[in-house]
This record gives structure tokens, C-alpha cells and sequence, in this order.
């Protein structure tokens, strides 16, 4: 199951985060939100990797508490780029695109980590392993031949899918076929 789909986070001014999903009560952002919090520092990694690179130094005397230490930096993430509620533009939406947000933070424009870990640059460049999903997905590979192709799952296949979109700003699957076909 997808995590980070249609997600919208607000920040208040007690520093606690809460996340709404569609279909679910609003919850406050915690420690024990593990599922969330691995989904969240995958694509901080993947898809920002100066800004993982620069929570990870910043967070790293936790380290031995490991989930501490992803909560911290995904909190901080979250924080950094998402905070007002709006009901009509999700945080995340359903292609896992980030939607930064100006958050009012009293060290916009002086903080150290602005364009790092606050509105950070995404990696725009695919992975090794991207690269060999769209290729397959250009030769006309359905999710599960290409997963079966590759011996990694069906979601796997789908977060790189995600990701390649991202990446290239794009929006479908079929954007992707028509890209990396050998046809042209």
C-alpha cells in the first residue's frame, strides 16, 4: 500500500505536526507513525539527497536511536517545507510530487539550510536502477514483467515509476513509454 498519496501536513505553533489523509481523521505526527516516517525518508533520500545529506549531520548524535533519529529528520523536513493547511492543494499529491510551501519560519532568508533542507533542489538525474525501469518500460513491460525482469516487487517497480516521473516532470506512465521507446 502507497503512503504518501494526497497527503496534506499544517504546522502549529506549539511545534506539533499533524497530517491529514483523504478518508482519515487528522493525527498528530509522531514517533509511532513508522509507516509514514520510512515512506517520508525514502523519497527525502531519493528525491533530495543534499537535504537528507544535511538532516542526517544535523540529527546524526541520534543516530543510535534510529527511529528518533528518521523522526527527527522527517519532522524537520516536514516542517521546513509544509505547514499551512489548505484544503484545496495536497503536501504530497497522488504522484508522490512534493508541493513545498513558503512556512513562516522567523530565519527565512539568514538560516544555513535554505535551498538545502528548506525548499530543497530535487535530484533530477535517474538512478542506475530508474534508468533500466524506464528503458523496460519503453520496450512495453507491464509493472510485473519489469519487476519480474529486475527480481525486485511490483511496488518497488511503482516507487521507481513515481520517482522517474518526479524526476522528469512528468505526469504518466505513458509519458514514460513514449520517452524511452526505441520506436523514435
Amino acid at each position: 500500500m502507497k503512503m504518501l498519496d494526497r497527503i496534506e501536513f499544517y504546522n502549529c505553533p506549539d511545534g506539533a505536526v499533524y497530517v491529514k489523509e483523504p478518508g482519515k481523521a487528522v493525527y498528530e505526527y509522531s514517533q509511532s507513525c513508522r509507516r509514514l516516517t520510512e515512506e517520508m525518508m525514502s523519497s527525502i533520500r531519493e528525491l533530495y539527497p543534499d537535504a537528507y545529506k544535511a538532516l542526517a549531520e544535523l540529527y546524526s548524535k541520534n543516530e543510535r536511536n534510529r527511529n528518533f533519529y528518521e523522526y527527527n529528520i522527517v519532522y524537520r523536513f516536514i516542517r521546513c517545507n509544509f505547514g499551512e493547511y489548505d484544503a484545496l492543494n495536497y503536501d504530497i499529491d497522488k504522484g508522490d510530487r512534493f508541493h513545498f510551501e513558503d512556512v513562516r519560519c522567523p530565519l527565512r532568508g539568514e538560516c544555513r539550510h535554505e535551498g538545502v533542507i528548506c525548499k530543497p533542489k530535487m535530484k533530477t538525474a535517474l538512478s542506475p536502477r530508474e534508468s533500466e525501469v524506464a528503458q523496460l518500460l519503453g520496450q512495453g513491460l507491464s509493472r510485473q514483467e519489469i519487476a519480474d525482469e529486475l527480481y525486485i516487487s511490483i511496488c518497488t517497480v511503482a516507487r521507481h515509476i513515481d520517482n522517474i516521473k518526479n524526476r522528469l516532470d512528468i505526469k504518466t506512465t505513458a509519458q514514460i513509454v513514449s520517452r524511452f521507446s526505441k520506436d523514435d
